[in-house]
């Protein structure tokens, strides 16, 4: 199971995952769980993965190609999001549409299709944020009471934060 993190703190944001990923009981791997969705002077998106590798995957094909706005139908893109909040609802809607494709499939298989993601980043001259994004698209936005969110195995969390900060 994997472990993420991500931290607001006076000097920035930071976020930080594991690779491991268990496809099985003899099947250990690793892939990447930490994404670039825009890294440039005006945006700074960055997403960290924790879940079903296949959605996660799926979830991120669908930003690439943008996902139709619900009244318009035209295409939105986590690139051209004119918010951090908004860039949070478009990908929302990825992580919705990629676990409806598979849904049924992995039904019937017993296979967990939930994904978790945490979204952190700054949109223009916008504040940091830090989001909490859950596997039927609905997300959370860290606060100043709470400045970390963690995905994945929690239990772990502590003792990589007693030795990250």
């Amino acid at each position: 199971m994997t472990y993420c993190v991500g931290m607001l703190t006076q000097a920035g944001l930071v976020l930080i995952a594991d690779t491991r990923t268990n496809a099985g009981i003899d099947n250990i791997s690793s892939f990447k769980k930490l994404h670039i969705l825009a890294d440039d002077p005006g945006r700074t998106l960055y997403l960290a993965s924790a879940g079903s590798l296949s959605v996660t995957q799926a979830m991120l094909s669908l930003l690439k190609e943008g996902i139709a706005d619900p009244a318009t139908g035209e295409k939105r893109f986590v690139s051209e999001a004119p918010s951090l909040f908004r860039a949070a609802e478009i990908i929302g809607d990825a992580v919705a549409m990629a676990r409806a494709s598979v849904e049924d499939h992995l039904k019937s298989t017993g296979i967990n299709g939930g994904v978790s993601l945490l979204l952190g980043g700054r949109v223009g001259g916008g504040p940091l944020g830090l989001y909490l994004i859950y596997s039927e698209g609905n997300f959370i936005a860290c606060q100043t009471d709470t400045p970390f969110l963690q995905i994945g195995e929690h239990k772990y969390g502590k003792p990589i934060l007693d030795r990250t900060l």
